[in-house]
Order: C-alpha cells, then structure tokens, then sequence
C-alpha cells in the first residue's frame, strides 16, 4: 500500500467515525503530522476523498469535512434494500449449496461483536461492525457488482449514523441476528425478506433520531 493510499484509508476512517466531524477545517500540516508523512500523500488523499464527496475543497481555504449528505439517505436506502436483498439471498443459495458453514460462522462472529460493542457502549465500534456486517454479506454473496456497490453506500450511511445518531441500538443487532438465521435456512426468499424489512427498520430509526 502507497503512503498516499494509507492517509486516504485514515483520514476517511476518521471522517466515518467522527473524529473528524463534518465543517472541522483539516490543514495538510496538520494531517501530515497526524498521519506521519509528507504533505505529499496528504494532498492526494485530500483530493481523492473530496472526489468521494468526505471532503470539501474551497480555493484560498483549503480542505474541511464535508456536511454529512443526509438529504440524500432516502435514495441511498432504496439502493440499499434492492441490493442486499440480492445478496442475502445470494448467501442463502450458498447455504442451500452446502458452501455456508464458515459464511454463517462469520456472519455470526460480527453479530456477537456488535451485542458486545452495545454493552460496552462504544458507538464507533458499532457503527463499524455495522458496516462489516453488510458488507461481509455483499462479499460472501460472491456478487461482486453488489459488493462495489454497496461498500460505498454503507460508508455514507455509516457515516450519518455515526455522527447524528449516538448508537446502533438493540433493535439492529437483533434484526442482524434474524438475517443471519434466515440466510443459514437456505432460504432465499426469507433471506431477502428479512434483510429488506431490516433496511426499512433503519430508515425509519434514522428518520426518528434526527
């Protein structure tokens, strides 16, 4: 990994988890000292995450943290229902196939992590394993399009929940316990089904916490 790809790793991992929160100008002297490098690497990282939309670039201002798009949630939850019900069902083609046992335990693994990341009342971390749940089902989906796809719009969903809502409750956790029991069925259609009413869960949680 090139230095430049290493900044642009953490500096977007700091804008996802709110460390550096949305209008916080970020100077390249500060974020090579953060991160420590050169201004060099910085400035393509700066660059490459305001071309994802993390950053805003203004001429004589430099670089600051972009307003998280909540305007846009709405669009990016349709997106996401449609998709993860494609790789939910994918999943439990895989398990009807007899190729599940390491895809269930994993899915599994990552549900027991955000149960205990709730108890230990440590949002970032859940908002990450969030992230980790959804995105392990894009790829052991094997759908690969949809992994592409659905990583980017978990990370803005992931970001809007980890700096306006102070937690992935209970209700999520549960509902990501109810997918992974529907996806160990083999069950395609109740694998879909369970991840799309899940999806709607969390817009209508987001939509209340705000």
């Amino acid at each position: 990994m090139s230095a430049a790809d290493r900044v642009t790793a953490a500096l977007r991992q700091d804008v996802l988890d709110g460390v550096l929160p949305p209008g916080s100008r970020i100077p390249e002297a500060v974020l090579a000292q953060r991160y420590g490098t050169s201004r060099v690497p910085v400035r393509e990282a700066v660059r490459a995450l305001a071309a994802e939309g993390f950053l805003e670039l203004r001429p004589h201002a430099g670089a600051s943290v972009a307003q998280v798009p909540v305007d846009d949630l709405a669009d990016l939850y349709a997106v996401r229902s449609v998709a993860e019900g494609i790789t939910a069902a994918r999943c439990a083609r895989r398990v009807a196939a007899g190729q599940g046992d390491e895809l269930v335990a994993e899915l599994t693994r990552i549900v027991d992590a955000g149960f205990a990341a709730l108890e230990e009342d440590r949002p970032a971390l859940g908002a990450a394993l969030n992230t980790e749940f959804h995105a392990s089902i894009a790829s052991l989906s094997q759908a690969r399009s949809m992994a592409v796809l659905l990583r980017r719009v978990g990370e803005q969903i992931q970001w809007a929940y980890s700096t306006t809502v102070p937690q992935q409750g209970r209700r999520a956790w549960t509902e990501h316990r109810r997918i992974v029991t529907a996806i160990a069925s083999g069950d395609e259609a109740r694998a879909s089904a369970a991840m799309e009413k899940h999806i709607e869960a969390s817009r209508r949680s987001f939509r209340g916490a705000r």
